[in-house]
């Protein structure tokens, strides 16, 4: 009797043996799952029973690092805006007040599913403190979603308040569940005080940062050398995260070797976003215009922790996200000159981050994992992974798969469909 494929699989199945499954490491063989963690003694277990995993892979699942969901499926909404970071930010601006905290929920709830089909399992998303009355009513949206997909999708929250904000408001969203506090101090009059507060304002409750940090190919933008030294006597575990980095990319060797080298003694880490900035800068460059990603390779021989985000879903700053982390990957590949390996390594890196248990296919690991339909990760970031199966725990949590059909060549009928 035949065994099961995992294109059989459907949500809530459990997994036992996947036999012949190839890992990251390009090695095939078998892999068990017991009582929710990986297990490579196989020969323990009887009997020949299991999923036939012949043509797929087990990888890591997705962590997208950077997200604002409540903003997601926005853009036709305010008007099929394009443009440059600051005119998106204006835009925002004009159409924030309209959104509702029924249509930030109805948004935000669509991009954690669509995450979670493309094998995403761990999000850190921005919340802004919305345009109009009533600014924290994105943050209470985003929180009851973060209960609603727990044991799906590990969210943390990060409070993105602006330079006019009082502090008894970052405060209140403090108190409403943000786990973090985050912003963009390059939009306030003054950034180097602007962060300054938002570090004080964490250092009260005892939590960590995630800040918007040089979203500019200003090459004297470098906040993120500020960041590093007010946060470097912080405790080894509290987050204190860099998002964007852009001006990175336009720094001469030495100036690049000394900032990256405060941050890595900072504990810094870094989550890059290529398909917003690639789409965000370069607008006053009609030529020769720059990439807008950070040095990622140097970034990480650095020794800092380098992770990646889809930023936006839909919205005034990019009209074409799909918060699909295999995009983001290929892009790290494409326009960051990391290899697959790499880029899928990356785009899996928010993790421990969130301080939650290794999930790299390892003897002892949770099962959590991603299936592709693929013999390499290049393959499987090449064709962007059409097949996938999403694993909690050892329990399939989502699928998606590719239904394809072909003409006969002579006669244009219908012949061929593979499912």
């Amino acid at each position: 009797m035949a065994l099961p494929t995992p294109d059989t699989l459907v949500p809530g199945d459990r997994l036992g043996v996947l036999r012949n499954i190839t890992t990251a490491d390009g090695a095939t063989g078998d892999l068990a799952v017991v009582e929710g963690t990986v297990s490579t003694a196989v020969e323990d277990l009887a009997g020949t029973s299991g999923v036939d995993a012949t043509g797929w892979m087990s990888l890591p699942p997705l962590a997208d690092m950077h997200a604002h969901i409540d903003k997601a499926y926005t853009w036709e909404m305010a008007g099929r805006p394009a443009g440059s970071l600051e005119d998106a930010v204006a835009c925002w601006q004009r159409f924030g007040a309209r959104l509702t905290e029924e249509q930030i929920t109805t948004h935000a709830r669509r991009a954690l599913m669509a995450a979670l089909r493309a094998g995403v399992t761990t999000m850190r998303t921005h919340v802004n403190f919305h345009e109009g009355v009533d600014p924290l009513r994105g943050l209470r949206a985003v929180v009851a979603l973060r209960a609603e997909f727990s044991g799906l999708v590990d969210l943390q929250v990060v409070a993105m308040h602006g330079h006019l904000h009082e502090d008894d408001l970052i405060r209140e969203a403090i108190s409403r569940g943000a786990d973090l506090l985050g912003g963009a101090p390059h939009l306030s009059p003054d950034p180097i005080a602007e962060m300054d507060r938002t570090i004080a304002l964490a250092e009260e409750a005892g939590i960590g940062v995630d800040l918007h940090t040089d979203e500019t190919l200003d090459p004297h933008s470098l906040d993120i050398a500020h960041l590093s030294r007010i946060t470097a006597h912080w405790p080894a575990d509290r987050t204190r995260s860099a998002g964007h980095c852009v001006s990175l990319a336009v720094q001469q060797p030495q100036a690049l070797t000394e900032v990256l080298a405060t941050a890595a003694a900072a504990g810094l880490s870094i989550i890059t976003n290529p398909l917003t900035n690639l789409y965000l800068q370069g607008w006053e460059h009609p030529v020769s215009t720059p990439r807008a990603i950070p040095p990622l390779r140097a970034i990480r021989e650095a020794g800092i922790a380098l992770a990646a985000g889809g930023d936006n879903v839909q919205d005034p700053f990019n009209p074409l996200g799909n918060g699909d982390m295999v995009d983001v990957a290929a892009a790290l590949v494409i326009a960051g000159h990391l290899s697959p390996a790499e880029a899928w390594q990356v785009s899996s890196a928010g993790r421990p981050l969130l301080g939650l248990r290794p999930a790299a296919g390892e003897h002892g690991d949770v099962a959590d994992m991603v299936l592709v339909r693929a013999s390499s990760i290049a393959e499987a970031l090449a064709e962007r992974a059409p097949d996938r199966v999403v694993v909690r725990e050892g329990r399939v949590v989502a699928t998606r798969r590719l239904s394809t059909a072909t003409v006969d060549i002579d006669t244009h009928a219908p012949k061929e469909i593979t499912v």
